[in-house]
């Protein structure tokens, strides 16, 4: 009595997997698979990248990252960055990650060239993360940096 709606399931079984063997490489194929805390490979590790940046408020320079695969890595990389561009080294801190979008900064600057207020946002565009960005600073602030990752 239902059997076209048997049939109607088990085509569509059949297209999904199909379509999921073409989207998945097999194992062995020269594709690097993730790996997981336990030790297992993690399909959904694949599309995470993370990027970062870090800020010295003592003289305004900055450092980013993008595209690495863990925040960590991200945020040692950005403040590596930082440190390389910055008159005062140690002023350099991590202040923001981001995972498979953008981040931008921007800052308010004290006469001194010091940084007053500097805020940050994070959005899929880089145009959309600035606006956000400014919006948060307020009045005065200019775009400092941003990066994004590989989505």
């Amino acid at each position: 009595m239902f059997g076209w709606l048997r049939a109607l399931i088990t085509g569509s079984i059949l297209a999904m997997a199909l379509l999921m063997s073409l989207l998945i490489p097999a194992s062995g194929a020269g594709v690097a698979q993730p790996v997981n805390d336990q030790g297992r490979s993690s399909i959904a590790a694949v599309n995470r990248y993370y990027g970062a940046l870090a800020l010295s408020r003592a003289d305004g320079a900055v450092g980013w990252s993008y595209d690495y695969r863990t925040k960590r890595k991200a945020g040692k990389a950005a403040l590596r960055e930082c440190k390389k561009a910055s008159e005062t080294p140690w002023s350099c801190r991590k202040i923001v990650w981001v995972r498979n979008g953008c981040v931008a900064l921007a800052v308010r600057w004290n006469d001194n060239g010091t940084i007053a207020r500097y805020r940050w946002a994070v959005a899929m565009k880089k145009s959309t993360a600035y606006r956000k960005a400014l919006n948060k600073c307020g009045y005065g602030c200019k775009r400092r940096a941003y990066t994004c990752t590989t989505r």
